[in-house]
């Protein structure tokens, strides 16, 4: 009966990282619109299956937020994701990007 709740560690481990990922500046506009979709839908009160359904309705809910989760991490930069992903492990620093030194060399594309 509890291994299907093995699930809620790992729901909240990736909505933690969709979070981090939603507020890094790198990531693109239309990745951001991914994950801002998926929660109007969640928040929302028009569902494809009511909510008074007994378990049908609120299983389309965590169905929708999978999905949509998966499609916004699917979305965003493989290497930006790894990069979130090392530092909720404390594989990395978790630096500001002012912090950094820049390597700002530049050349010109002909």
């Amino acid at each position: 009966m509890f291994r299907h709740l093995k699930i809620l560690p790992r729901l909240w481990r990736t909505g933690r990282l969709a979070l981090r990922l939603v507020r890094d500046p790198r990531v693109p506009l239309a990745s951001k619109a991914i994950f801002a979709a998926t929660v109007i839908y969640i928040v929302s009160p028009i569902d494809i299956i009511p909510d008074w359904f007994p378990f049908v309705g609120q299983a389309d809910d965590v169905l929708a937020l999978l999905a949509g989760l998966n499609l916004f991490l699917r979305a965003c930069p493989t290497w930006i994701v790894e990069e979130h992903e090392d530092r909720m492990a404390g594989l990395r620093e978790d630096r500001p990007d002012s912090d950094r030194p820049v390597d700002a060399r530049y050349e010109r594309v002909r």
